[in-house]
């Protein structure tokens, strides 16, 4: 319903300017959400002198923080690249959710201090009907900011916005936590509020942690996702005239601003004009389509040698019968006076560590039988995506 009434064009995700107003969209959202219920609840958790429902305004107030950030990290996101930062700003966002999640985090522990001091000094609460409304509107307006801001971080895929999302859910679970120690407050008449505000603080320590970690990993780079890997070879192999690809990297600067690099096998005798031409039209294709910048090496493969095709099955059963998670790639070979130069990459994955001399070793074994001389020249890979 948002997008609709305050982001023109809001289906176009792929405009950094639409991206941009789903973040601005989304941290004014939050602003004026947050800062209703940090007011209210402030209100109310002096009135009954509650260090639960103080400490949960006052994460209501970090989340407020929490949305200027988000506007300010897609503002800067949406700078256009220049001459220092060639792959554009996107990362901004990314860093904003960075100060986000030690936001929270800091909220948390001060909370938690605070909650610690009450159990060993206890105070009176004043518990009323109005604090019991209170605590369930906020229930509900949290679980509407926590819809909002995962439809919001689904249509653009923002890391950012889905950790306010996440924060929004932790926020329901704790006030509700409020809730239900109010509650037993009012009914039994027994303090836990000082152990309610501690529980609370654990959770938003817990969120922090969460949210932060899950902000790094795109800083670190992380690997592409299932979808985008099958994207991207079906894409490309939907040419007739590509036979395979290897080595395919996907590498986030952020927003949509994604370049790739991928090995694609053409026919040894395919004339070069001939597959530059696909080439550069699958390139195209790409940036035009998806808005991936795509930059493809050749490989050529001789699909027409029969020593060649026999010794990559044989290759190729050996290393399936050893352990079927090996790969092979870029396989060829070259004839010598009194030898066989095999040359070709394999693909192992980062939990097994199989040296080149291990590999090699085995192979040997297995060439036993062979007449002549074979020499294995191997270059271990590991999986980019």
């Amino acid at each position: 319903m948002l997008k609709r009434l305050f982001i023109k064009d809001y289906k176009n995700v792929e405009n950094s300017e639409v991206r941009n107003q789903y973040g601005v969209v989304a941290g004014v959202f939050g602003i004026f959400s947050n800062g209703v219920l940090f007011v209210i609840k402030l209100i109310i958790g002096i009135i009954a002198n509650s260090v639960t429902i103080i400490a949960d305004a006052f994460n209501n107030l970090s989340d407020s923080a929490s949305s200027v950030l988000t506007i300010i990290g897609f503002r800067l996101s949406n700078k256009p690249a220049d001459r220092e930062h060639p792959y554009g700003h996107a990362r901004y966002e990314y860093i904003a959710g960075i100060v986000i999640s030690l936001l929270i985090l800091s909220m948390g522990v001060i909370f938690a201090k605070t909650s610690v001091e009450k159990i060993f000094t206890p105070e009176k609460l004043i518990i009323n009907l109005a604090t019991y409304i209170v605590l369930i509107l906020a229930i509900i307006v949290k679980i509407i900011q926590m819809l909002v801001y995962l439809d919001f971080a689904n249509s653009i895929n923002s890391a950012t916005i889905k950790a306010n999302a996440i924060d929004s859910r932790n926020d329901v679970v704790a006030t509700f936590a409020v809730f239900i120690s109010v509650v037993i407050m009012g009914v039994f008449n027994i303090n836990i509020d000082a152990y309610m505000g501690l529980i609370v603080s654990i959770f938003i320590i817990m969120s922090g942690i969460n949210t932060l970690r899950d902000t790094i990993n795109p800083l670190l780079g992380i690997g592409a996702t299932p979808e985008q890997i099958d994207l991207v070879k079906k894409k490309i192999l939907k040419h007739k005239e590509i036979k395979g690809i290897h080595d395919l990297v996907i590498h986030s600067y952020g927003g949509n601003n994604t370049f790739v690099t991928v090995h694609a096998e053409v026919p040894l005798e395919m004339n070069i004009v001939v597959a530059h031409d696909i080439i550069n039209n699958i390139e195209k294709e790409f940036k035009e389509d998806l808005g991936m910048d795509l930059t493809i090496h050749v490989d050529p493969l001789d699909l027409n040698n029969e020593e060649t095709t026999r010794l990559y099955k044989k290759v190729k059963a050996i290393f399936k019968e050893f352990d079927d998670t090996l790969k092979m790639h870029d396989f060829r070979i070259i004839s010598q006076d009194n030898h066989i130069d095999i040359v070709f990459d394999v693909l192992v994955p980062y939990e097994k560590n199989y040296t080149k001399k291990e590999l090699i070793k085995l192979l040997l074994n297995n060439f036993k039988g062979e007449k002549g001389k074979y020499y294995f020249n191997i270059t271990i890979d590991r999986p980019f995506s």
